[in-house]
Parts: C-alpha cells; sequence; structure tokens
C-alpha cells in the first residue's frame, strides 16, 4: 500500500505496531477497524487500552460535541474551570466520605512520564525517602 510506504518511510524506527500491521485504518466503530481498501479487523490494541468503550462511542462522541460547543477551555493546566470543579465534585463523591475526608488528586499532565514523575514525587513525600531504583532499556509506560 503506497500510503503505508509514505509513512514508513518517514516515521522513526522506534515505532512498533506498524512494523506488524502494515494497515491504513479509515474507519473504526467500536472493538473494529476498517482499511483504506475495505477489510475489517477486530482492534485488539485499543490504542494500548485507552479506548475501553472501543472507538467512536456513540456516548463519549456527545459528551466531547457538547463540551466543544460549551466553549469551556479545552486545557488550562493547573488554572481551575468549571469542568475541573464538576470532576472533583464527581470523584469525591463516589468514594466513601473516610477517603474523601483526607484525599487529595494529583492532575497530571497528558503522558506516560508526567504520571510516573507525579508517582516518584508521591512515593518520596508518603515515604521520606530521597531514593528511587530505576531501570533501563525497557519501556515501563
Amino acid at each position: 500500500d503506497a500510503e503505508v510506504q509514505s509513512v514508513t518511510s518517514r516515521e522513526s524506527s522506534a515505532r512498533t505496531y506498524n512494523r506488524r500491521y502494515p494497515i491504513s485504518i479509515a474507519e473504526a466503530d467500536g472493538v473494529y477497524l476498517t482499511t483504506r481498501d475495505g477489510r475489517k479487523y477486530m482492534d485488539f490494541l485499543a490504542c494500548a487500552g485507552t479506548l475501553a468503550m472501543g472507538h467512536n462511542h456513540p456516548v463519549i462522541n456527545d459528551a466531547v460535541r457538547d463540551f466543544v460547543a460549551s466553549k469551556q477551555p479545552l486545557q488550562t493546566l493547573d488554572l481551575v474551570s468549571p469542568i475541573k470543579a464538576d470532576f472533583l465534585d464527581a470523584v469525591y463523591g463516589a468514594v466513601p466520605a473516610s477517603f474523601s475526608d483526607t484525599a487529595k488528586i494529583q492532575f497530571c499532565g497528558p503522558s506516560g512520564t508526567d504520571a510516573v514523575e507525579a508517582a516518584m514525587k508521591l512515593a518520596k513525600r508518603a515515604t521520606g525517602r530521597s531514593n528511587i531504583i530505576s531501570f533501563h532499556g525497557a519501556y515501563h509506560g
């Protein structure tokens, strides 16, 4: 497929999935992917687990459309926004009061690196220790 070859020739060799699955995905619905040439596949990758509801779930699509139409900011870093306040109310309302009375939420950036950094800071603060064990030569999320 010319499109796959074009993209592959310009992408880093660090990529993984498209070496094993040289397809161009044109549509996605639920757990199914359809290529540009009409072949249908079941998506077992699910974007590394981030698509638990599948591709283009109507409830999620409606929520995204409603949010974008509301003109609320899409990203505010650490600043407060109505959607952030609503999210915190929902999370704190879903856990036992004995937990939520002292719980704090850490909002990480949109990458695994940010989550790992936050976990390291939390572990150091909670334990009072300053040393961290690390691994090299493999992907750890």
